[in-house]
């Protein structure tokens, strides 16, 4: 039999609770079991008591505000809790950030109760209570673990493994993944900024927040994975039984998710984000020491970029040293042989039917190889430096060919290109792109720059000086693979950014999984409720499409429509093939 779902209304006024109970009883009949408090008090007290799904709150209660009452809850469940916030009145865009900043899944005005808006927002609160119900069942494996497991091999601090222990189950994953020829995946997760804590705070603070993370770990994984205490701020986590490479980089998603919520010390919050390495076996090694050594580099890497991301070992140049400076001197003739061409992905309103804009992408045609993959070469462009001059060969040659079109009669077309994490660091940024506006005449408002979100939360203050200082010439700028780096909510509204752009793997599995459904929903929302342009990346499917438009996103972008194309090709498919396209993807989702 499916499991009611336990719904806790919170409210000192009976009439509020009678219209919510009414309105819940006619959307969900009998799938769902009412709880009924008046005070913020009760509340938690009755969270602790019964496993509630979700909680629909008052915005104003006797002993505390609805924002006061959702961040004890957060903190205290250190679990995935929806919380929905309804307004006293009609409520204000103010107000609602304030609620998202605090984590409340929604937060709606009074007015909204009659309409789809709150069937809508305890609908994706149902869906997310499933992960809720999947870390519960996991404490209690944990804790049943725990008892057959000597003490030796617990991490008293954190309830983990130990590093030996760790060691073990490896070994015999990998004997289990040889026979059975299946992929399991390793991660090295290391956390940024910790020893300044530590250090400024002390050591009683750096030990709280140690535990803390052991706790939002356990809740990212299943019960057959392994997550363990590496050693320090380190920890390690076994992946057992994956599908491929790429599955593991959902996991690290759902990581970074959850620690970026903020950690509290005596009322101050403090974030700590992590740096995350993954490699797979038998792709990255086959032996313990190779794996382990592999996720090692890969977290380096991170850290070495700025943190608060994850790099798959597997995604970077997997080129041998003897050959790393063959490749080098290669990409440094390739720029002086303009051997690098740039390719451009077109961007869709399905609503109006038109292309709005064309991302950029990089290619590199090598003479003697033909064209080379992006994941052999960017990697060793950042790494040497060598993406400072070729990023600024990108801008110039993306704003000259945007030019050239708008010249042909596309006016309103804008172009996208991206910014790497080195050269969003250089000094000369800003005089570099009003230069390349000036020399190729562009409109500064057609041009818009990519950045990734975790690239930004690594250092907000200074992100935040020099994207006022680009806004200020008017170039828009981009929110690149969002949803990735929740530490972002509490300082988005400061940032001047005009678009989010979600991350291609929650598009991939959104029709197949609730909890990338509900995050893409919450973004569309949140974009909607700062009044920025959101962009799905990676929509390849009728059925990606359908769910996109049903949750109100309309910019689209992905091989439904179109590949990235050369120039060439870019216009014909304008002028020629985009309607078409368009057409169809509609009559697919139609019928």
């Amino acid at each position: 039999m499916q499991k009611r779902h336990c719904l806790l209304l919170v409210d000192e006024n009976e009439f509020n609770r009678a219209l919510w109970r009414g309105r819940l009883k006619e959307e969900f009949q009998d799938d769902i079991r009412l709880i009924e408090v008046t005070s913020g008090r009760e509340a938690l007290e009755r969270v602790q008591k019964d496993l509630v799904d979700c909680v629909i709150s008052s915005e104003q209660l006797p002993d505390c505000s609805g924002l006061e009452l959702v961040a004890r809850l957060l903190n205290e469940q250190e679990t995935v809790l929806p919380i929905i916030l309804i307004s006293n009145n009609g409520g204000n865009e103010e107000s609602a950030l304030a609620a998202l900043k605090a984590g409340a899944l929604e937060y709606l005005p009074k007015d909204k109760l009659k309409g789809a808006d709150f069937y809508r927002a305890v609908k994706n609160a149902l869906v997310l209570a499933t992960m809720r119900t999947t870390i519960h069942a996991q404490r209690q494996a944990l804790g049943e673990i725990r008892e057959e497991l000597a003490p030796a091999e617990y991490d008293a601090m954190t309830d983990l493994p130990t590093r030996s222990h760790f060691r073990e189950q490896l070994t015999r994953a990998l004997a289990r993944a040889e026979r059975d020829d299946i992929r399991i995946g390793v991660m090295l997760i290391g956390l940024d900024g910790f020893q300044g804590i530590n250090t400024a705070m002390g050591h009683e603070v750096g030990d709280e927040i140690l535990t803390i993370v052991g706790k939002r770990l356990r809740n990212c994984f299943r019960n057959s994975d392994v997550i363990a205490r590496w050693g320090g701020d380190e920890f390690a986590v076994l992946l057992d039984t994956i599908k491929n490479p790429e599955d593991s980089v959902i996991v690290a998603q759902r990581i970074m998710y959850a620690l970026s919520r903020p950690f509290t010390w005596k009322g101050q919050e403090l974030y700590v984000t992590s740096s995350i390495g993954i490699a797979t076996a038998p792709g990255d090694g086959k032996d313990e020491e190779s794996l382990l050594q592999n996720a090692d580099r890969a977290m380096y890497r991170v850290k070495q970029a700025g943190g608060n991301n994850y790099e798959l070992y597997a995604s970077q140049t997997n080129v041998k040293p003897d050959n790393r400076l063959t490749l080098t001197s290669q990409l440094r003739r390739a720029l002086k042989r303009e051997e690098f061409v740039l390719f451009y992905q077109p961007q869709m309103d399905v609503q109006s039917g038109r292309v709005v804009g064309l991302e950029a992408l990089i290619r590199w045609k090598d003479g003697e190889q033909g064209f080379r993959s992006p994941g052999e070469f960017i990697p060793l462009l950042e790494e040497t430096g060598l993406i400072i001059p070729v990023g600024e060969w990108v801008l110039q040659k993306a704003c000259t060919q945007a030019r050239a079109w708008q010249y042909a009669g596309l006016s309103d077309l804008h172009i996208a290109v991206n910014l790497s994490a080195k050269q969003f660091r250089q000094p000369t940024l800003f005089k570099m792109i009003q230069r390349i506006l000036g020399e190729t005449g562009l409109d500064p408002t057609t041009l818009e720059l990519e950045l990734t979100e975790s690239f930004l939360m690594a250092d907000p203050k200074n992100a935040n000086k020099v994207l006022h200082e680009i806004r200020s010439i008017g170039p828009l700028v981009a929110l690149d693979d969002f949803g990735t780096g929740y530490s972002s909510l509490a300082l988005l509204k400061d940032f001047p950014v005009d678009t989010l752009k979600i991350d291609r793997a929650f598009i991939r599995d959104i029709c197949e999984k609730p909890d990338d459904r509900a995050i893409c929903s919450a973004i569309v929302s949140l974009a909607s409720a700062l009044r920025l342009q959101v962009i799905a990346e990676g929509v390849e499917t009728v059925p990606q499409l359908t769910e996109l438009t049903s949750q109100g996103c309309h910019l689209i972008q992905g091989f439904l429509f179109a590949r990235p194309m050369p120039p060439d090709e870019v216009w014909r498919w304008l002028t020629e093939e985009a309607e078409v396209r368009l057409l169809e993807a509609k009559v697919s989702s139609e019928g």
